[in-house]
């Protein structure tokens, strides 16, 4: 009886020990998590770093040219309106169409029909005497050396209106992609400049973010411009000149 209450002794002091021991451990770990996690904190608060945007651009020369020609008809009525505009519509299709100009690149983007009224200053009242017609069409010009003819052909076939022209690169990745690899460049030697102003050394970026889209963009020549007056044998000249493909990038630095 004695030996068994000896052994049971003996196995509770080692349980109990055990029990202790392992808290013990639990103790004297938890400071030092709590000291790396503290050292961790403490370091990205601290973090320096050299923040930085890098402009670049580079000059295009337009190679498509957007037109915008429009059509405007005033008749008595709406059938006869939409007659004669329609007539003069389809016969400017089928004149840039043997220019060289395909039907993808043709199409109606504005159709109209507005009532054109009189007004009676003694009555004040106002009365239906008209109905005006307008259609546009947006013509994608490839060879951008033939939108002034193109422009010109219009007015022959009946044209009377254009809301302007605008211009384009068929390649523009690669035009941003230069001005973004100057951006690049540019932000990096601002890095630079100012690492050595505080004497410290920096070498790969930590985070680059690009701030421009990279979508192209047309470069518009904003006009609206009455053409019904034109003599036909006045040639319009299209001149697309450069215009600038622009990127911006942001690049951090620690240090």
């Amino acid at each position: 009886m004695k030996n068994t209450n000896l052994t049971r002794k003996k196995w509770t002091f080692i349980f109990m020990s055990a029990v202790m021991f392992i808290f013990l451990m639990g103790v004297s770990l938890t400071p030092n998590y709590k000291v790396l996690a503290a050292e961790d904190t403490a370091n990205s608060a601290t973090a320096r770093t050299i923040n930085v945007t890098g402009d670049g651009e580079v000059d295009a020369v337009p190679d498509i040219a957007y037109l915008s020609l429009g059509v405007t008809t005033e008749k008595t009525t709406v059938g006869e309106a939409q007659t004669v505009n329609s007539t003069a519509v389809n016969n400017i299709i089928s004149a840039i169409k043997k220019q060289g100009i395909a039907s993808q690149d043709i199409k109606t983007s504005n159709y109209t029909i507005s009532p054109k009224y009189n007004y009676d200053d003694k009555t004040g009242n106002s009365t239906v005497v008209g109905y005006i017609v307008t259609s546009t069409l947006s013509v994608t010009v490839k060879n951008i050396s033939l939108a002034g003819s193109i422009i010109d052909t219009a007015v022959a076939n009946g044209a009377n209106d254009s809301n302007g022209v605008s211009f384009g690169v068929n390649d523009y990745a690669k035009y941003y992609n230069t001005a973004l690899t100057n951006a690049i460049s540019n932000a990096k030697a601002k890095a630079q400049v100012m690492a050595g102003c505080i004497d410290v050394k920096i070498s790969t970026p930590t985070k680059v973010i690009e701030n421009s889209s990279g979508v192209p963009v047309e470069y518009p020549v904003f006009y609206k411009s009455s053409l019904k007056n034109e003599s036909a044998a006045s040639s319009m000249s299209v001149e697309a000149g450069t215009y600038k493909i622009k990127a911006s990038v942001n690049l951090v630095y620690e240090y």
